[in-house]
């Protein structure tokens, strides 16, 4: 069996440590979900303008699918092929991969939030 070195050395510690790593990124996927849900709505309701707004609505829908489960999926996979390579517990970098992939994608929603009212028009 190999040695795994961490930052918190008894296993005790290293369960608090994931727990609170999957409640943080609990809360940042809530402004996240409740886009997806947005979208869902979106997607759910049939326009009776005809088949492009049906589709444009389902695309939509599935990129911000996409977005929403790819991106902490994606890094709690990182996460977990990182501390293999490290040496380190894999259920811990893939609990911080997981959380650095939703702070990620809470960011890009912030910063895309901001660069759409930036880019707003107002007419009168």
């Amino acid at each position: 069996m190999t040695d795994r070195t961490d930052t918190v050395s008894s296993g005790e510690g290293r369960g608090a440590q994931i727990l609170m790593l999957l409640i943080l990124t609990a809360l940042l996927m809530t402004p996240c979900l409740w886009v997806w849900s947005l979208a869902l709505n979106e997607y759910r309701q049939s326009s009776s303008w005809g088949w492009e707004i049906n589709h444009r609505n389902k695309v939509q829908f599935e990129a911000v699918s996409g977005f929403v489960f790819g991106v902490p999926s994606a890094g709690v996979f990182l996460g977990w092929v990182v501390a293999g390579f490290r040496g380190k517990h894999l259920s811990t970098g893939a609990a911080t991969g997981g959380c650095l992939g939703a702070l990620g994608l809470v960011v890009c929603g912030v910063v895309g939030f901001f660069w759409m009212l930036s880019h707003a028009t107002i007419d009168f």
